[in-house]
C-alpha cells in the first residue's frame, strides 16, 4: 500500500499564524490606547488638546458677554465642560435667541437662562427687566394671542430667580406636592386640589387695548401664583402677580 504524506511545513512555519494573530492583537491594543489618549479631555474641560464642542464659538460669545457685564460666575458656568447649552423655543424673537444653561456636575445643580443677539448678551435669570431689553433690541412684534402666550410663558420661565423652585402649571394636578404626606398636610393638599381644579388653566391670552393680557399660573417656592401679564405689540411686559396659596405642601428644595 502506498502512503501519501502531506507536509504541513516546518514547525516554524506552523507557528506563523499564531505569531500573526498576536501581532494583530498588539496593534489593536496600541490603536485603542492611542484613541483613548487623543480623546482625553473630550468633556470640554478646557485642557490643552481637549475636544472642541460644536457650540464652542457660541459658548465663548455668551461667556465673554457675561464677563463684560460683570457676571463672572455665570460666565464661568457657560464655559464649563460639563455644562449643557439648549436653545429655548421663542417664536416671537426675530434676531435674538434664548438659551438654557444646565450644569449638574456639582452638589448644587445650576440652571440659568441667557439671551444673545446683535453682538450683545443679556442674563435673564433673576433679572425680569432684561427680558424687555431683549425684545426691544430684537424688534419683536406680537400680532396675535398665541404669540402673546409664548412670550408671557417664556418671560416667566426664563427670568425666574436661580435656586428657587419655579414652574408653570396648566392644571392643579401639575403642582408637585410632597409625596407621602399625611394628616393636616394631606388635608390641605386635598382642599387646594378641590378649590383650584376648575380655576387653573393652561396659559392663555386675550386682546386688551392695543396689546394682549396673558394669564399664567405659576408655582414659586411654596406659593401658587396667578400672573396677569400685559404684552404690548412690541413685546414689552407688565407682570401683575397675585398669590393665591402661600403655603403649598411642596418640596422645599429643587
Amino acid at each position: 500500500m502506498t502512503h501519501t504524506t502531506v507536509s504541513c511545513g516546518s514547525s516554524a512555519d506552523r507557528r506563523r499564524p499564531g505569531r500573526l494573530f498576536a501581532g494583530l492583537a498588539l496593534a489593536l491594543v496600541v490603536l485603542v490606547l492611542a484613541g483613548c489618549a487623543s480623546s482625553s479631555g473630550a468633556d470640554g474641560s478646557g485642557t490643552p488638546g481637549s475636544h472642541t464642542r460644536p457650540d464652542e464659538q457660541l459658548r465663548q460669545t455668551i461667556s465673554q458677554g457675561l464677563m463684560a457685564e460683570g457676571r463672572q460666575e455665570e460666565a464661568r458656568i457657560v464655559a464649563l465642560g460639563g455644562s449643557r447649552l439648549t436653545r429655548v423655543e421663542a417664536p416671537f424673537l426675530r434676531t435674538w435667541a434664548i438659551y438654557r444653561v444646565d450644569y449638574r456636575q456639582s452638589p448644587h445643580p445650576v440652571q440659568l437662562h441667557v439671551a444673545t443677539g446683535g453682538g450683545r448678551v443679556e442674563l435673564l435669570t433673576g433679572v425680569p427687566g432684561a427680558f424687555g431689553r431683549v425684545t426691544a433690541a430684537d424688534g419683536t412684534a406680537v400680532g396675535d394671542a398665541s404669540a402673546a402666550v409664548a412670550l408671557a410663558r417664556a418671560y416667566v420661565e426664563t427670568t425666574r430667580p436661580g435656586g428657587v423652585l419655579t414652574y408653570v402649571v396648566g392644571r392643579v394636578e401639575d403642582i408637585e406636592f410632597r409625596p407621602g404626606i399625611t394628616g393636616a398636610a394631606a388635608e390641605r393638599r386635598d382642599e387646594i386640589l378641590a378649590e383650584y381644579r376648575p380655576r387653573i388653566k393652561e396659559p392663555a391670552a386675550e386682546a386688551s387695548g392695543k396689546g394682549f393680557t396673558a394669564t399664567v399660573y405659576v408655582v414659586k417656592d411654596k406659593a401658587l401664583q396667578r400672573h396677569d401679564i400685559g404684552v404690548t405689540a412690541k413685546g414689552a411686559v407688565d407682570d401683575r402677580v397675585k398669590t393665591l396659596v402661600p403655603d403649598l405642601p411642596v418640596p422645599y428644595t429643587l
